[in-house]
């Protein structure tokens, strides 16, 4: 992986589980054995290393084809699994290339190694939905199948549910199996190509659509700079916040998951002028900020799940923080929902 972090909402990961499950794979054991958060199926919103994914997938999938196991998780897979905001992009689109084009822009944010981009190629585009890093990871189907089943469940909003693309073009070297072939009868299957892509005809994506919101029209223009958004430090602070509360945090096992060196993680950290420590203090508050927006949350509870030994340790660091205690910051919450002016809240 070299010096990058790849991570991807655990929503995504819950696809495979559940065929995984059905093939009486034993998820639960292999999950307890793993560096995967245990709790990842409460908490799809949050993220995990994607090459920690991959591997832990390919393992506790062992007795399935890889690109069956890939293509089997992405039938189950929608739009669904995206945040609302992303959806909501997606389905204001008007036509099919306007939801490719939102597809596109909110899959960075989904899992930040995507990279898509669209080509012409006469009277057909080509829409290239791989990975910027991991292209050459051995378990990649996992993520191809995902990501191309995203461009595929967009098309066939507009075009039917039964509209298939020309061709599939897989990076991954594993053969399609006869399943994969007769879900896709009349397209070209590729593998061991130099880009994952997708071949449309262009009246595919000028087709319009039906049931966009119009309201939801310029969503991808307010949505977030990928380039801003996946700094070094954010992506390490995703990674390490679903083990906040898990006593085996530490740079080692942080290093583990993101598939680095402990050395070379020091030095990317030394680079940002950053310490494991200040990464984790600030996944710790971020997390806070978070469960404090719940006001049936408890300040116990909070503290416990954002790794604090007790709310005392908690409320302490809290403060060092933002000036303020969890239970007055929560009140400005309130009062800036309710309208109220947040300096007239005593500090």
């Amino acid at each position: 992986m070299g010096n990058r972090i790849a991570i991807v909402r655990a929503a995504h990961l819950l696809d495979y589980l559940a065929v995984m499950r059905g093939f009486g794979a034993p998820v639960e054991r292999d999950l307890e054995r793993s560096l995967l958060p245990p709790s990842v199926e409460e908490t799809p919103e949050l993220y995990v290393s994607v090459p920690l994914a991959l591997e832990w997938v390919a393992r506790c999938g062992r007795d399935v084809e890889p690109m069956e196991l890939g293509f089997r998780a992405a039938r189950t897979a929608s739009l669904a699994s995206l945040k609302p905001s992303h959806q909501a992009a997606i389905i204001g689109g008007q036509t099919g290339l306007d939801r490719i084009k939102a597809l596109l822009c909110v899959a960075r944010l989904e899992d930040s190694d995507f990279r898509g981009t669209l080509r012409a190629e006469g009277d057909q585009v080509r829409v290239f939905c791989g990975t910027a890093q991991l292209e050459r990871h051995p378990f990649i189907c996992f993520a191809e199948w995902l990501n191309l089943q995203g461009v595929i469940s967009v098309l066939r909003s507009v075009a039917g549910q039964m509209w298939c693309p020309h061709e599939i073009c897989f990076v991954t070297r594993y053969p399609p199996t006869q399943i994969i072939r007769e879900a896709f009868p009349n397209t070209r299957i590729l593998v061991a190509q130099p880009h994952t892509s997708i071949l449309v005809d262009r009246t595919d994506l000028a087709l319009p659509t039906h049931d966009a919101a119009p309201q939801a029209l310029s969503l991808v223009d307010r949505l977030d700079d990928p380039a801003e958004q996946w700094t070094f430090a954010s992506l390490l602070r995703q990674v390490v916040q679903p083990y906040l509360n898990d006593s085996r945090l530490d740079l080692a096992m942080t290093a583990d998951m993101v598939g680095m060196s402990k050395r070379t993680l020091q030095r990317r950290l030394g680079q940002c002028h950053l310490s494991f420590s200040d990464v984790r203090q600030e996944a710790r508050f971020n997390a806070a900020r978070t469960l404090l927006e719940d006001p049936k949350a408890k300040i116990i509870d909070v503290a416990i799940m954002t790794g604090y030994e007790n709310p005392q340790h908690f409320t302490r660091a809290f403060r060092r923080h933002t000036g303020v205690t969890p239970t007055i910051y929560r009140r400005k919450l309130a009062a800036r929902r309710d309208g109220v002016n947040a300096s007239m809240i005593c500090k």
